[in-house]
């Protein structure tokens, strides 16, 4: 442990691999009397998602005061359990997953804001919250904790408490002092939380309804990537703590918390050489003793093959090596069971159908003994196998045969330590091939079960005194897939647990204990993982009441869940076993080698065979003596990237960056701060990423924006605003600086500019768009190709008065062609007759309707192949598209449904488009590309966020993302 770690001539606070509080700080708690200094984590019921709390010490937390004055009075509690600080009267900043819940990114509603709460105030006010933009709406990997923020909108202002300043400190600032506030449900500081005002919370248990503890000294380590890593104390309900820099007497907010480092207490997959098996396997394992792992696998051969670690190797895989000379099917499983300590004992079916057995002892000098047939039954190869040892040299063995039955042998001294041969358990029928489980729960007791040919859940019983298994029963009424494997695990003598995977793909589990009066109860789904019918569920009891699950989702990737009665909020999970994918659904081989330790085993598509493990101890490491290291520091998004995202985006535009270079630039409108902000690529390469929001300028209620490339490359744009205006914003001609926002005038007779648009005519000369409000489309030109020269006057192109929205493009053959929304949401088209200066327009006509509702919105891009994409989306906010089949033509294919959904790579299931889009922007990324365009659309919702979606010719549209990160 470290007692101090220099840096910059002062003590800091610092780390150590303490896994729990209590063990550190004695019974001094609260107001905690550290002696050391010391970094506490706690893996506990107030975990922050998948990462850990993390205190550290000297920890000089006290109560936020009750006041409405800066600091304290801008922060305040969200009912969901999260911190928020008010940034102006209408808006306070928290983390995204405060918003969102962060696996499907589905918006968490009816959220409300308490200021300065704290149960002791008087009628403590609250706010709701009735919309939010967000970093990002889901898990994206490593760009999470920089996007990790989120803004509400409040549905009235708060007039009477201050908002704090949000601003942003450079990744050169150094070292420097910060202190934050949250509303941590710190467990040991106060216990159980008392219930919210007026009744239930929304998120259960995850509502502690107490006061704010203030970490009043602590630092700024770095900034990296946007990132802060501080060592502010972080708990579950600090997540979007403020951080807070102090400069004389003002405040403000520099960042806000994401959560604890990611502390993974896996360790591995580490690859088990030497074997080769087909993928997916099963491996199963047997721990012979404590801290000894023998694991067993058929292979491409089909012998039966072992693997060591423990003691006797060094703690070292040692293996593999070939069990004597049995052959059977590739793929199929070795049951493995340790009757007393130090024995082995394995069962396998053979390539004829015959179940056999062999043992292994350290006193077999000669290695292993058997295969002995065991007789009275044959199966199909490959069938698994399930062996329990109800008591020290006692084995059962089961298995169903082909006829569909269940059936048992024995051998211990009951049998004179020979082999029974197999008789049938009653006349329940299952699907032959099934698995049939066993548990054996001390003093003689041995239990089964099985999915039956209906697909319901059966179980039968055998305990003494009594010779005869117990009729079958069903437990309770779950049906499931004929075939499912049914996975148990007892975390106590009176206790068992039995878990499947159900017809929804949802994962169910069932208890009978002390618990449930003895009687089955169940079946309850363990949150929303959805996984393939029929997958393996491996449950382990790594100790007293504790239980783990685990299973190879439909992505490959492995899942655990844990359940232990302190656990008030039921089952943790599902957490992701590292990343490492193998066949969904696939055999996991888990052991619990001693106390709270686990290991796994899987066999990958690669042909080997990987392990896995898990203890609570596997935390952190210690610190250099610069401070912290970064991976052990808390984290959280930099306020630069929320000064200037835009809080309510109503349209957004793109073109080149300011420069004229191949670098896209985006422009939104944001009416809520009344800016037009604007973003860039980092690089010229299309694979990069793109800054933080930038201000463009003050526009009093910004609304439609269009943006188009000068013919010296340089950006414009033009917007609309609430009360119809006009205004425009140019890159100089002779250097890259923008001009001021000016006022363009609107056509003879019109007062307001409803949309806008812009497009190219056939030698590249800008051209201009607007519907007025009178209905009808105006578009202008400039006199020549310079950038500043003049614009042309207003030509009137249609005469009915009955449009609301525009979009327009220059098509491959250069004439133009306008794209119109009507006032009952109709669709019409109009386009020039030839590529020439005062081509004549056709009257509009129909576009047809995608959609039995109206449109609200669409625009239009090129494809890869030099045609056209129009899209829509319609009041629903289903989103639409229709393509160009002809360059020669006006020939377009018919309305498409277009179902891209939302980039949710964490998810269990596939998620739908982003709910209630309003608008959509279809454009390309500028940057060159070797020849082929990237498409790409942008969208606004209803609640203000910007998102999008590129296209590549051969994989297809992506998963639509916030465009924030």
């Amino acid at each position: 442990m470290l007692d101090f770690i220099k840096g910059n001539g002062s003590e800091q606070k610092s780390i150590s691999s303490l896994s729990i509080l209590e063990n550190s700080i004695g019974k001094g708690y609260p107001g905690l009397n550290c002696t050391v200094h010391l970094i506490v984590i706690l893996c506990l019921l107030y975990s922050i998602g998948s990462c850990c709390a993390v205190v550290f010490c000297p920890d000089d937390r006290y109560l936020m005061p009750i006041n409405n004055s800066l600091p304290w009075g801008a922060i305040g509690y969200m009912d969901n359990g999260c911190t928020a600080t008010l940034l102006d009267p209408s808006h306070i900043v928290a983390a995204a997953h405060c918003f969102c819940f962060d696996d499907t990114g589905s918006w968490q509603n009816n959220l409300s804001f308490y200021p300065n709460f704290n149960p002791k105030r008087p009628n403590s006010p609250s706010v709701a919250i009735d919309r939010a933009v967000v970093g990002t709406r889901v898990r994206t990997g490593g760009e999470f904790q920089a996007s990790d923020w989120g803004i509400g909108h409040l549905a009235k202002e708060v007039k009477d408490f201050p908002a704090m300043q949000a601003d942003f400190k450079s990744n050169s600032a150094g070292i420097i002092d910060v202190m934050s506030a949250g509303y941590g449900r710190d467990l040991f500081f106060f216990g159980v939380g008392q219930a919210p005002p007026g009744g239930v919370s929304k998120m259960g248990c995850n509502v502690w309804w107490q006061p704010a503890l203030v970490d009043p000294k602590c630092r700024l380590y770095l900034i990296d990537s946007d990132q802060l890593f501080f060592d502010c104390a972080t708990i579950g309900g600090n997540s979007g703590s403020p951080i807070i820099y102090v400069s004389g007497n003002k405040y403000y907010v520099i960042g806000v918390v994401h959560g604890g480092p990611e502390y993974n207490l896996w360790h591995g997959w580490w690859n088990i050489a030497g074997l080769q098996v087909d993928p997916g396997s099963p491996a199963t394992v047997a721990s012979r003793g404590p801290n000894n792992l023998d694991v067993f696998a058929i292979g491409k051969d089909g012998k039966t093959y072992t693997a060591a670690w423990g003691p006797q190797t060094n703690f070292a895989w040692k293996g593999w090596t070939s069990i004597l000379d049995l052959v059977s099917k590739p793929g199929s499983q070795v049951a493995a069971v340790s009757r007393s300590a130090d024995w082995l004992d394995i069962f396998a079916v053979g390539k004829d159908g015959w179940i056999y057995t062999a043992s292994w002892n350290p006193t077999f000098t000669d290695g292993w003994h058997g295969w002995w047939k065991i007789g009275g039954l044959q199966v199909d190869p490959g069938t698994p196998l399930s062996v329990a040892s109800k008591g020290a040299n006692n084995l059962d063995v089961f298995a169903v045969g082909k006829d569909g039955g269940i059936y048992s042998a024995s051998w211990g001294p009951q049998t004179g330590h020979k082999w029974s041969n197999f008789v049938r358990i009653l006349d329940l029928e299952a699907m032959p091939g099934s698995y049939v489980q066993a548990a054996a729960r001390g003093s003689g007791r041995l239990d089964l079960f099985v999915t039956g040919k209906d697909g319901r859940i059966y179980t039968s019983s055998l305990a003494p005194p009594a010779t005869d298994w117990q009729a079958w029963s069903t437990i309770s009424n779950i049906q499931v897939e004929p075939g499912s494997p049914v996975s148990i695990a007892s975390r106590g003598p009176e206790y068992l647990d039995v878990f499947v995977v159900g017809k929804d793909g949802g994962i169910y589990t069932a208890a009978k204990g002390p618990q449930t009066n003895n009687q089955w109860q169940g079946w309850w789904r363990i949150h929303d993982l959805t996984v393939g019918k029929g997958s393996y569920i491996a449950a382990v009891s790594r100790g007293a009441d504790k239980l783990d699950i685990l299973v190879t989702g439909s992505d490959g990737r492995v899942y655990t869940a844990g359940w232990e009665p302190k656990f008030s909020c039921g089952w943790k999970g599902w957490q992701r076993v590292l990343d490492v994918s193998f066949k969904p659904g696939s055999y996991l081989g888990a052991a619990s080698r001693s106390t709270d330790w686990l290991d796994i085993f899987a066999s990958s598509s690669d042909s080997n065979i990987y392990t896995a493990s898990w203890n609570p101890s596997f935390t952190c490491e210690a610190c250099s003596d610069l401070g912290p290291a970064a991976g052990r520091l808390n984290v959280g998004p930099s306020a630069k990237r929320f000064i200037y995202a835009p809080k309510y985006a109503q349209n957004a535009a793109l073109t080149r960056y300011l420069d004229g270079s191949a670098r896209t630039q985006v422009f939104v409108t944001d009416s809520d701060s009344n800016l037009v902000v604007t973003r860039y690529r980092n690089s010229n390469s299309v694979d990069d990423g793109f800054g933080t929001y930038r201000s463009l300028g003050s526009v009093i209620a910004p609304r439609r924006i269009a943006a188009f490339m000068q013919t010296n490359g340089k950006p414009q744009v033009v917007v609309t605003s609430d009360d119809g205006k006009l205004y425009t914003k140019a890159v100089k001609k002779s250097i890259n600086v923008w001009n001021s926002w000016t006022n363009m005038d609107l056509p003879s007779g019109v007062m307001k500019a409803l949309d806008v648009d812009a497009a190219y005519d056939f030698e590249g000369t800008n051209q201009i768009y607007i519907i007025g409000d009178d209905g009808n489309l105006y578009t202008r030109a400039r006199v020549n190709k310079e950038p500043d020269s003049a614009w042309k006057s207003w030509e009137k192109l249609t005469t009915n008065g009955a449009y609301l929205k525009v979009t327009a493009l220059r098509r491959s053959d250069g004439t133009q062609q306008a794209f119109l929304v009507g006032s009952t949401g109709q669709l019409a088209t109009l386009y020039q007759t030839q590529a020439a200066l005062n081509s004549p327009w056709t009257t509009p006509a129909g576009f047809g309707n995608p959609s039995s509702v109206g449109i609200v919105d669409m625009d239009a891009a090129w494809t890869e192949d030099e045609q056209a994409w129009v899209f829509a989306v319609d009041q629903k906010g289903a989103l639409w598209i229709r393509e160009m089949i002809s360059l020669s033509s006006n020939s377009w294919g018919t309305w498409q449904s277009w179902t891209t959904g939302l980039y949710a790579p964490d998810a269990a299931s596939q998620q739908p488009a982003p709910e209630g889009i309003v608008s959509l922007t279809a454009s390309r990324w500028q940057e060159e590309t070797g020849g082929d365009i990237v498409p790409v659309v942008l969208a606004t919702d209803n609640r203000g966020n910007v998102y999008y979606s590129a296209h590549k010719r051969q994989e297809g549209w992506s998963g639509w993302r916030s465009f924030y990160h």
